[in-house]
């Protein structure tokens, strides 16, 4: 049964004894083209996994925000996070199913990025229950990096036969939360030259009040047109001659480039998915999830703030029903789990997926 001692031993420690004679070494791996449907969408992803018999423990690779391939290509082919993970996870005995996102690559359907977050964590349950009837194949988890995180939450909390999850920098806060955090953080709302940081700051999260506001239904879309339509003018003017002649490539004049940008933009965080990420409190669902739940943040992670994301879960775990629930702070990592060195090389943190191929090898 769960106790509070239990609770506050786990989120007060983050001790995880790894088990020694977890990992094994595999040579040969197998690969196979896979797809599954959902809703209107058509999902295409690759299977890879060690070969011979065996029901091997797999999961699910769910990515994060944005239009991604299944490899997760963060560098111009520099850095692709889902195919690190996935050689590692396969050489430690455990199968990886990844896939191009709704819309993206070779997968179809309605664009991630205009579907809501209840209908996408939808499609990730569709893979489990593909997978699930496959005989060489074990239990079956997500692994959800950033949105990909929330996604799994959701799925976890309505699909109770998920084997298990692990967030790696899921958020834990409402999107209208992280947006306000990251227009400390990141600073991207300056929309003339003469801006402070303080004022930069001010527009970001005068911007995200009223895209919170209209998100559930209120006021607030006026301001969200002005302050898209100031940023992306300043984006324009910006702009070094040799790549704006490289976008008037593509439109007929600037005003064209503003006005086809600007609607596409608008379209964006007007859409379902947007509007979910403003509002969702990812904290209620996990409250629910009864499965075994690995929380990863990254050290120096300026999209999801570890520091602000841990209250939240503490919060949750008062009266949440997990009962197998490590979390982890991954010492020097950022959003993508790197660092600038070892971005360039291609490379995670150290100890990184050890961590996690142990964490699965002890529930498989």
């Amino acid at each position: 049964m769960k106790t509070k001692h239990f609770t506050l031993l786990i989120v007060l420690v983050m001790i995880f004894h790894l088990r020694a004679d977890a990992q094994n070494s595999v040579n040969e791996i197998v690969e196979e083209a896979i797809s599954f449907s959902s809703n209107e969408a058509t999902y295409n992803g690759t299977l890879s996994k060690p070969a011979g018999e065996g029901a091997f423990p797999l999961v699910i690779l769910v990515s994060g925000m944005g239009l991604q391939d299944r490899e997760w290509d963060f560098g111009a082919g520099k850095f692709k996070f889902a195919k690190i993970i996935t050689d590692y996870l396969n050489q430690s005995g455990i199968a990886v199913y990844r896939y191009d996102d709704r819309g993206y690559g070779k997968s179809t359907g309605i664009p991630e990025t205009l579907t809501s977050f209840y209908d996408l964590a939808e499609d990730v349950y569709a893979a489990a229950a593909m997978l699930n009837e496959r005989k060489d194949i074990g239990k079956v988890g997500v692994l959800g990096h950033s949105l990909g995180g929330i996604l799994s939450i959701i799925a976890a909390s309505k699909h109770p036969d998920i084997d298990f999850i692990i967030t790696l920098s899921g958020s834990y806060k409402s999107g209208g939360e992280i947006m306000m955090e990251q227009a400390i953080s990141l600073k991207r709302w300056k929309t003339a030259d003469e801006m402070t940081d303080k004022q930069v700051i001010e527009t970001g999260q005068q911007f995200v009040r009223n895209w919170v506001s209209h998100s559930n239904g209120y006021d607030g879309l006026d301001t969200v047109k002005q302050i898209l339509s100031d940023l992306l003018h300043y984006q324009i003017r910006s702009m070094s001659p040799e790549l704006l002649a490289k976008n008037l490539e593509i439109y007929k004049d600037t005003t064209d480039f503003f006005q086809q940008e600007f609607e596409a933009t608008l379209a964006y965080f007007t859409s379902p998915h947007q509007q979910s990420f403003a509002i969702y409190d990812p904290t209620e669902d996990f409250k629910k999830i009864t499965c075994p739940v690995l929380i990863l943040f990254g050290e120096k992670d300026e999209h999801v703030i570890t520091e602000t994301n841990m209250p939240k879960v503490a919060q949750a775990l008062e009266s949440a029903s997990v009962t197998d629930l490590t979390i982890r702070i991954i010492p020097e990592a950022d959003h993508a789990y790197t660092t600038e060195a070892l971005f360039a090389k291609g490379e995670v943190v150290p100890g990184l997926l050890d961590f996690i191929a142990n964490w699965i090898s002890f529930r498989k």
